[in-house]
């Protein structure tokens, strides 16, 4: 996950916009409650809500048309969260195609698909009265509850994150705070792109073209290079499950993993890095660049990525965030058959964090590769990919960051029904292959690297080998 953009604009969504009411008064836009913490109002014209939350908390509308629309808070403040947004607080979404009359039922059919999970089923109060459903124990990034509540003919949708599974003061509190509206635009009015054409949108021409470009260079460079691995080239290591036990292992020798963008990504505007004997600067010149979660995420256990020991969620201990231009060329981690390639939506907002992605399985591995602007025509779930194939292309989907691919590898993950991964053991990688590797560190303490790269096979492949927070590297 990466720093926060700005603020939603005041249209369809008003963020603290709105006149001094009767029970608030406003200086700037900010409303100070009684006990004295300051918040900001919230209000959706289109979903036809309402509500306050504290004035840091972050604001998203969906970007494109879902079965339902709405907009994610996330609370950067919550120590749940280690003062980072990783999963929202909530989202809140008018789910335009639902009758009232028909709420029981999708309660029933979602708890029958997930009923592997640990569910429960209750009743909530939301807004002033008002008699919600809510399923909690549901997989995701987080703990995720699920809130069905009729108002009038208007069924809304609300999804809810918390630490623990079930409904904490904070989500009871959302839920209790919301009121409801006649909206007074159509979700038609906002012109959205339906979710279905926006996972394959192609980026603009002269974009494709640099793509396809670096693509081809890079088909060129790989057989030069020690050539494409082969499938078969996973190993399901013995000793994998006996290390189990602590829900982490390292990566077994035979196992290729590889880093996931080229010289499309012009992030760090095409700087390149020179050794100042002490540490890396940037100079102007060479793209391909990024670093293992530079520019402010998280990486090996900090901040969104900490699980490794969850049999109902998405365990993501050793995840890395690089940072990616838009629409750069995105490879998977490893070669195998697509198992998931899409946004999740419907029933699947528990994974709501990681936008567009894909999940790649090679035997008991699968790879994630999040947050893409778009997927890359052909990527389909049992497609087959390999070293050289361009899975999609760097965004921000999932949360209000910068772009960046967020990319990691577990080994022994089960599906949900909907094809999303859960629980399993945590890989952290011992090397990395790479196409255009370039020495970005020093090597040894005095300073002595080898110039190029940290490993090169018997075969010309070659690899990174060190791995840190911020490191330089060349995709």
């Amino acid at each position: 996950m990466k720093r926060m953009g700005p603020l939603l604009s005041c249209a369809a969504m008003l963020v603290a916009c709105e006149p001094p009411t009767d029970d608030t008064a406003q200086v700037d836009g900010i409303a100070a409650e009684a006990d004295g913490v300051t918040t900001q109002r919230v209000r959706d014209e289109v979903v036809g809500v309402s509500l306050s939350v504290p004035s840091d908390w972050r604001v998203q509308q969906d970007p494109v048309l879902f079965n339902t629309y709405g907009f994610a808070l996330f609370d950067p403040s919550s120590p749940s969260m280690g003062g980072h947004e990783r999963s929202p607080a909530a989202r809140i979404a008018l789910a335009y195609q639902v009758k009232p009359d028909q709420i029981e039922g999708l309660v029933q059919d979602l708890m029958s698909k997930n009923k592997e999970f640990p569910l429960t089923r209750s009743e909530v109060v939301v807004g002033n009265g008002l008699r919600g459903t809510v399923v909690s124990g549901l997989p995701g990034t987080d703990p995720y509850s699920l809130v069905y509540v009729a108002d009038g003919d208007r069924v809304y949708r609300i999804g809810l994150w918390t630490e623990q599974p079930g409904l904490d003061a904070r989500a009871r509190k959302l839920l209790a705070d919301l009121r409801f509206e006649q909206p007074k635009r159509s979700v038609q009015s906002l012109e959205l792109v339906p979710v279905e054409q926006a996972m394959y949108a192609a980026p603009p021409a002269e974009q494709m073209a640099l793509n396809a470009r670096a693509q081809a260079e890079r088909v060129l460079l790989t057989a030069l290079e020690g050539g494409e691995p082969t499938q078969e080239q996973t190993v399901e290591s013995a000793d994998v499950s006996a290390q189990q036990v602590a829900c982490e292992f390292g990566q077994p020798s035979g196992l290729f993993w590889q880093t996931v963008w080229d010289y499309t990504n012009k992030f760090y505007s095409g700087y390149t890095t020179v050794y100042s004997g002490t540490y890396y600067n940037l100079r102007p010149g060479d793209p391909g660049w990024s670093a293992m979660s530079g520019n402010y995420g998280s990486w090996w256990g900090q901040n969104y990525h900490i699980r490794k020991c969850n049999a109902d969620l998405l365990n993501q201990y050793y995840a890395n965030d690089w940072p990616a231009h838009k629409n750069a060329n995105v490879y998977p981690a490893l070669t195998g058959t697509v198992e998931w390639a899409g946004w999740d939506y419907a029933d699947s907002e528990g994974y709501y964090t990681l936008g567009n992605y894909v999940v790649v399985r090679n035997g008991s591995y699968r790879a994630i590769m999040a947050h893409l602007t778009s997927l890359a025509a052909g990527i389909t779930w049992g497609a087959s990919v390999g070293m050289n194939t361009v899975i999609g292309y760097a965004g921000k989907t999932g949360g209000p960051w910068d772009e960046h691919v967020h990319s990691r590898v577990a080994y022994g993950e089960s599906l949900t029904y909907n094809g999303q991964p859960y629980g399993g053991s945590t890989v952290w990688p011992t090397k990395l292959r790479c196409v255009s590797c370039r020495a970005t560190d020093p090597g040894d303490a005095n300073g002595n690297g080898d110039g190029q790269f940290d490993l090169k096979d018997s075969t010309g492949a070659k690899f990174y080998t060190r791995f840190y927070h911020g490191r330089w590297m060349r995709g």
